[in-house]
């Protein structure tokens, strides 16, 4: 069987990776000059810094360990480093185990008696489909909703969970279906943050590496049926026939080329959201607080569209020259972005009210992520749904707006489509 993918990002080229080991005749397509998408690691004045993802969830025997040694790509893992949440105007520390989070400032004392309760809450069927806050809510109480949940959902979707979907996370439905979320991370075990050495870029440069044909520059155009069965793809001057066609792209442009051939799918997908944040990297003297720190979130009430800030420097020392700390602060997504965060010197005040010894940046660098996170809002589910049943034969759709948001959701979803 020929397949043509169309997207060269992570999930375009891990499905192609995964087809190839199959056998199957596979060709990539990517409208840009390079591919990886939103997962790129881009040279910085003696170091990097990345667009996407910071690093990936890895645990031994999992899909993202077995792709990693298939496709034999080294990396290393920071340890387990400090993590904050900004409230009530300073930076608390989340402690690394749940049960520590019963001493922890972070919420009262009457949402951790109720935590406490989860492992004795019913499970409730994955039909209808429930909104994230009501999900935390019903396993975990109201207390971890509203006091811990919004910074956390902030710093991976970008989003507040009130208005997304329980879908948005997909390893909680999973985890609850083992009988009560602390049993389902119980079995899955203990996973740790990791990055590829050279940067998260260097995962579909060495996917690309290992598959026959990738195409660069190339934006497919036009689908068409063929009377046997197969399909045409068009753009750019060029023509391919071949019996599948899979669209490794964002819904938005998914729908673009299925309008005319699967108008149902075309639809559900146009209606899928996505958020854009700004990204402001900047390099600093190093503080000894944060020498050994993923990072903090700042509560979204708080925050006022700034949602928070990694250390690169400590998950991936490469990445910043010798005697200098680099931060990745986030802002804007779906809670807006005031006037006053429009330019580096909003930023660095924000910074300073919950740093203020952060010293003066000695380098900035600002990013645009444009419609890069997908927002899967209560109903996510009935749209996907709606997209994959839509879909003519010899046709699919892969995306993580299917699989979710993180790497490790993206790996796991695609080894099983597979």
């Amino acid at each position: 069987m020929s397949t043509l993918i169309l997207g060269g990002g992570l999930t375009g080229l891990a499905a192609a990776w995964h087809l190839q080991q199959r056998g199957e005749a596979v060709e990539v397509w990517e409208a840009a000059e390079s591919v990886g998408g939103w997962m790129k690691t881009l040279p910085w004045e003696g170091g990097h810094y990345e667009t996407g993802p910071q690093g990936v969830l890895w645990q031994k025997g999992t899909a993202v360990d077995r792709l990693f040694a298939s496709i034999e790509l080294p990396f290393k893992s920071p340890g387990t480093g400090a993590r904050w949440v900004g409230k009530g105007g300073r930076l608390i520390p989340v402690p690394a185990s749940p049960p520590a989070l019963l001493f922890s400032p972070l919420m009262p004392l009457g949402a951790k008696l109720r935590m406490m309760a989860e492992p004795f809450i019913p499970v409730r069927g994955a039909e209808p489909e429930e909104g994230l806050s009501a999900f935390i809510t019903r396993r975990l109480g109201r207390g971890v909703a509203t006091e811990l949940l919004p910074a956390m959902v902030a710093g991976v979707l970008a989003a507040p969970p009130e208005i997304l979907s329980v879908d948005a996370i997909p390893k909680l439905r999973q985890w609850e279906a083992t009988g009560s979320l602390v049993n389902g991370i119980r079995r899955s075990g203990v996973s740790h943050m990791v990055v590829p050495e050279g940067g998260m870029g260097q995962l579909p440069i060495r996917l690309r590496a290992r598959l026959a044909k990738v195409r660069t520059g190339l934006r497919a155009e036009r689908m068409e049926s063929l009377p046997d069965g197969r399909w045409r793809v068009s753009g750019g001057g060029e023509t391919r026939e071949a019996d599948r066609v899979v669209l490794a792209l964002p819904a938005f442009e998914a729908a673009l080329l299925l309008g005319p051939v699967a108008p149902q799918s075309a639809e559900a997908l146009a209606a899928i959201p996505y958020t854009s944040v700004d990204l402001w990297h900047s390099r600093h003297a190093p503080l000894p607080a944060l020498k050994d720190s993923f990072g903090f979130l700042i509560h979204p009430p708080e925050g006022r569209g700034y949602l928070g800030s990694l250390v690169p420097s400590w998950m991936d020392p490469q990445s910043t020259p010798a005697g200098f700390m680099q931060l990745r602060s986030f802002i804007g997504g779906a809670f807006g972005k005031p006037a006053d965060l429009d330019a580096w010197e909003g930023i660095f005040a924000r910074l300073k009210h919950w740093i203020p010894t952060l010293s003066d940046a000695a380098a900035v660098r600002h990013e645009r992520a444009e419609r890069a996170i997908p927002r899967p809002e209560l109903g996510h589910r009935a749209r996907v749904q709606a997209t994959l049943g839509g879909l003519p034969v010899g046709v699919d759709w892969l995306s993580n707006a299917r699989f979710g948001p993180g790497v490790r959701d993206i790996v796991e979803g695609l080894e099983t489509w597979s």
